[in-house]
């Protein structure tokens, strides 16, 4: 099996249970924790460096890289002031502690000024663009890598590649082999269990809402992304058409073995959903097998596992190989919606989740 990057959580069980697969992961991504640097999910706690220093050190094998990769950071972050510093300093407390390897950035002016501020600090550490840069040929890689030698940070040792590519198998051959070619160091990931919606037109403006709600302005107006994606955006597309979750380039825990030739890495998401989430996915990707509902592995459609139960074990063997070979055009074919009629089942609504379904 591919080994796994995964999520960071600063919890003792889901720290535990890391430590059992700890030889299946080559890498975890966490988030600082602190209002001087956001990431691509809504803040909705903070904890002290110290302390997440501390649970970090708990996990010694596994890479670790921070999540900078929200859309963009707050005016005062690309200042020379004392936030800018703030961060920096945070920065230089986590490689001292030798529990930085990388920067997971996805806002590229953050890149430049920490790189202007403190060349030293950049040169310790990688930086790995984020997925949401949609790396799907070699010339965005290219402009990728040209930036990150200009900031003066290290190259990254890892990349990982747009989702749409996890349903496009001759395409992700052709860019494979172009990246080994061309940065013979660097792995390739792909993103196994995220369940957005086939190349998803509301990203952008859900990434720009999150990044407003990370910022004084989004808090002062009290963005709701949650409530927006609900009543205008991929939830509400979903709950219209729940068949297109099967058009969503997630990876089974079964089909993982499929892209070992092409991929180094299997990554895995959904931090915001807890630990007990997170403890179900790894194990699934850990042992290459579930049995259960194949919407309680996903992050994005996680809420659709209240609607439905859709049995990862009645999956057609035909499934990888179908979808692979899908050219999106929906209207023309009823694979999705014939498959997910006979394996999918409507639950009914529980009381304790009345409030937040949306069945």
């Amino acid at each position: 099996m591919l080994p796994l990057n995964v999520p960071f959580l600063p919890e003792e069980s889901y720290i535990h249970s890391l430590r059992e697969l700890e030889s299946q992961i080559n890498s975890v991504h966490f988030s600082l924790y602190s209002s001087s640097l956001s990431d691509a999910r809504v803040q909705l706690e903070q904890i002290s460096l110290d302390s997440l220093i501390e649970q970090l050190l708990k996990l010694p094998r596994p890479k670790k890289y921070l999540l900078a990769n929200g859309l963009i950071q707050t005016k005062e972050t690309y200042t020379a002031n004392e936030r800018l510093q703030q961060l920096i300093g945070q920065l230089e407390r986590l490689i001292d502690a030798d529990v930085l390897d990388g920067l997971i950035f996805g806002d590229s002016y953050l890149l430049t000024v920490l790189g202007d501020i403190s060349p030293t600090l950049a040169g310790k550490i990688e930086a790995v663009p984020s997925i949401n840069f949609t790396i799907d040929n070699p010339g965005k890689l290219n402009s990728l890598m040209d930036l990150i030698t200009s900031c003066d940070f290290r190259l990254p040792t890892k990349i990982a590649l747009d989702r749409s590519l996890n349903r496009q198998p001759a395409d992700l051959v052709v860019l494979s082999k172009e990246i080994r070619r061309r940065w013979p160091g660097v792995k390739i990931e792909l993103l196994a269990n995220e369940g957005c919606l086939s190349h998803c037109p509301y990203r952008s403006t859900h990434e720009a809402f999150i990044a407003l709600a990370n910022s004084a302005a989004g808090a002062d107006g009290g963005v709701d992304t949650y409530k927006l994606n609900k009543e205008l955006a991929c939830q509400r597309h979903f709950q219209e058409n729940p068949q297109r979750i099967l058009a969503s380039p997630f990876i089974r825990p079964e089909d993982v073995q499929c892209y070992e030739e092409t991929a180094d890495i299997i990554k895995l998401c959904g931090r915001t959903l807890g630990p007990a989430f997170l403890e179900k996915v790894v194990h699934a990707y850990a042992r290459g097998k579930y049995e259960g509902n194949m919407l309680e592995l996903l992050d994005a459609s996680h809420w659709l596992s209240q609607c439905y139960h859709l049995a990862n074990e009645d999956f057609p063997e035909e499934f990888f190989t179908r979808l692979s070979a899908c050219d999106l055009d929906c209207h023309s074919c009823d694979y999705c919606t014939t498959l997910f009629q006979r394996i999918a089942q409507k639950k009914k609504l529980q009381l304790i989740d009345y409030r937040r379904s949306t069945c």
